[in-house]
């Protein structure tokens, strides 16, 4: 594991912030190009012109950053610039296009620009790291941009599915109907492909027991499947009680997104700590 300097913290930093910024612009947007949420509601399309700028914003910090982690200071980093954005290009590129469509999609109210946008903004995360090393399988940046979609799809869900005052009890119960209906045939997908690049990237089965890569991914694993137990007792139990007892019924929902939502963020951790210092050695 690396050192934890302060510039490294700040690396892992920048990076939390382009994972957490891009899970929640994909997420939201899934929501609204697959009719979760409705476009026609301002509280839908302000989170996701929020989290795109958010998003456009941290991939920039992240390039700035990466060069003064390289230079080892701020001071000579501006002649690093270049180097660093020909390594990042890629990402980046994809980051600010898939931004610019989430935020024209809002706007217009286009699931189509929305859906688009998400696409390429989750393609990003397999433009760089282990997805674009030397021995990095073909499909690996695919696999990446599918198991972020999917992942987001699942994290934003306790926001969207939020019991707020002006959400009411009918509309709330369809939202959580959708969100479980289409999360059946995604979180089996989200494994299986969470699975396949943890083994690609740790290298082998050995590559991941007792390291710190296999550790994190670990934990990044344990508190997914509990957003997931989470998220069906809220879809089976709680969401059933909306028609019966409306005001217990939101309280409980409450709680258990509050949860939901901290176990979601805690796998974000983990996953920015299995690719920063965490990250097992480059595939040859």
């Amino acid at each position: 594991m690396g050192s934890l300097d302060f510039l490294t913290l700040g690396g892992v930093a920048a990076k939390f912030a382009w994972v957490s910024a891009g899970l929640m612009a994909t997420g939201f947007s899934l929501h609204a190009a697959l009719g979760v949420t409705p476009l026609a509601e301002r509280e839908v399309g302000r989170p996701i012109v929020l989290a795109a700028t958010a998003l456009a914003a941290a991939i920039l910090v992240r390039l700035a950053w990466s060069a003064v982690e390289l230079a080892g200071g701020a001071m000579e980093a501006p002649a690093l610039l270049p180097l660093v954005w020909s390594v990042q290009q890629a990402a980046i590129v994809s980051t600010l296009m898939g931004a610019v469509a989430l935020v024209l999609g809002a706007i217009w109210s286009s699931r189509l620009a929305l859906a688009v946008g998400a696409l390429i903004a989750a393609l990003a995360f397999g433009l760089t790291g282990h997805a674009q090393g030397d021995g990095a399988p073909p499909l690996a940046a695919a696999l990446v941009a599918l198991h972020v979609l999917l992942a987001s799809f699942w994290a934003t869900a306790p926001l969207s599915l939020w019991p707020r005052a002006g959400l009411n009890d009918a509309a709330l119960a369809v939202r959580h109907r959708r969100i479980g209906m289409i999360a059946l045939a995604a979180v089996p997908v989200l494994v299986i492909a969470g699975g396949i690049l943890a083994f690609w990237f740790g290298g082998n089965l050995a590559g991941l027991i007792g390291s710190p890569y296999g550790a994190a991914i670990a934990s990044k694993a344990f508190l997914a499947a509990a957003a997931v137990a989470v998220g069906a007792w809220n879809r089976l139990v709680l969401a059933a009680r909306l028609t019966q007892d409306p005001a217990n019924a939101r309280q409980a929902l409450r709680t258990a997104m509050a949860v939901d939502a901290g176990l979601f963020l805690g796998a974000a951790v983990a996953v920015t700590l299995a690719t920063t210092i965490a990250a097992p050695a480059p595939m040859n």
